[in-house]
């Protein structure tokens, strides 16, 4: 496939040729062979697509996951890891009884690769993600769920409270079998009305339960303890809490190989938001105040690797707002939120966005994309710059906001996927 009149993050124009789903040539005076298949870029950005290590799902049907790919590409997303929310919710106190291994898969057996999202996933070439625990919180056989996957599909391990003898054995099959740790940190999973807003003035006078920042910093210094101690690396999810990065810049200088995940969320709402009692804003780790937004949105220069949607795909619900789960929905409004706050805003560059949307991703992953360069994948999106668009979606709290930048379509290999 040849890309005409495709504009770089710097604002040079090129011209791209695709082959065996790579990019081959990058050119300004590049012509398309004979019988090439050309499809012109109008002068538009052409960049990576985003990798959104951070997505969680309601159930493990098929049409959810299908539903959430669609939305994902709109917000220009062009792979994710869809996290099961029911392991965690099933999770209890940690203690230390010795660790039950689950009965192997028969050929009859249900696995968790077995459910339609997980199929679908792989037939889209997501990244999977294995609960070492399953909902009766004993050892999945991680081994052959591995060797169930395709070859060129990456998986991961999610962490998340696992303790003492429930976690050492989970390490040892992640150094085993090379698979990638993503350890949740943003606070306790399982009540809905537990932990809505951090301990400030305004949980008070709000009357709404709070939860301690320390959860997250204590999480944080343990998972950072155990980076430095097996040298595995580590991706921390949403991490929000400015004590908690001291941890890890600390730890991280004494050859801890971290990696640091925030939600978009946190770098674009305050607190004051949750005054209103939506349950479109519900969300864990809680939303911050104005100081703790501007501490974390300098962080982004350096200490901050990755951005994530922190999606959820339960369906709006008339929920009271304590009651109602947490988890708010931005997926298919991803990079034109990013645009708009952060790089409009002037807080960063779009090569920067790109770096944490997309190359760190993949680099964590080890995956040959997330960049726009010869030899790289296709995994590419056109955007807009100077178009706008419109979250049409009535579950988010950014339902109508009109936003600049505009997705127009989505490249895996050597074919666009969503235009």
């Amino acid at each position: 496939m040849f890309l005409k009149n495709a504009r770089l993050a710097g604002g040079a124009c090129v011209c791209v040729r695709v082959l065996k789903g790579l990019v081959a040539e990058i050119g300004a005076s590049l012509k398309p062979h004979a019988h090439e298949e050309v499809l012109d870029c109008e002068f538009k950005t052409l960049l990576p697509s985003a990798i959104d290590l951070g997505v969680f799902l309601h159930n493990l049907n098929r049409p959810t996951y299908a539903h959430l790919k669609a939305q994902a590409y709109k917000g220009g997303v062009g792979s994710l890891m869809g996290v099961p929310l029911a392991p965690l919710y099933s999770l209890k106190e940690a203690d230390m009884e010795p660790l039950e291994f689950a009965q192997e898969y028969s050929d009859t057996a249900f696995s968790p690769l077995d459910y339609g999202a997980a199929r679908e996933a792989i037939a889209c070439g997501d990244v999977i993600c294995l609960h070492p625990l399953g909902s009766d919180q004993r050892l999945q056989d991680l081994a052959l769920l591995r060797a169930m996957l395709p070859a060129s599909i990456q998986a991961c391990l999610y962490l998340y409270n696992l303790e003492g003898q429930k976690l050492l054995p989970v390490l040892d099959y992640a150094r085993m079998l090379s698979l990638k740790l993503v350890c949740g940190v943003r606070g306790y999973e399982g009540r809905f009305s537990m932990g809505i807003m951090d301990q400030t003035p305004l949980a008070y006078a709000l009357g709404l339960p709070s939860v301690s920042p320390l959860i997250q910093v204590k999480e944080v210094g343990k998972v950072a303890g155990l980076a430095l101690h097996t040298q595995l690396d580590v991706l921390l999810d949403s991490v929000v809490e400015p004590d908690a990065f001291k941890i890890i810049t600390a730890t991280r200088a004494l050859g801890a190989p971290l990696w640091v995940q925030t939600p978009l969320h946190h770098l674009i709402l305050e607190e004051s938001i949750y005054q209103h009692y939506d349950p479109r804003t519900k969300i864990l780790p809680p939303l911050k105040d104005k100081e703790k937004q501007a501490h974390l949105r300098a962080l982004l220069a350096q200490e901050i690797d990755m951005l994530t949607s922190l999606h959820y795909t339960h369906p709006l619900s008339l929920h009271i707002f304590e009651d109602a789960p947490f988890g708010m929905q931005s997926i298919e409004a991803f990079f034109p939120l990013a645009y708009t706050h952060l790089v409009a805003s002037g807080c960063i560059s779009l090569q920067r966005l790109i770096e944490l949307i997309a190359t760190n991703p993949a680099r964590f992953l080890g995956l040959n994309c997330g960049a726009l360069e010869v030899g790289k994948e296709a995994r590419l999106m056109l955007v807009d710059l100077k178009g706008k668009s419109q979250v049409d979606n009535p579950a988010s709290i950014y339902h109508q906001q009109v936003l600049k930048a505009r997705v127009e379509w989505i490249m895996r290999a050597d074919g666009v996927v969503y235009l």
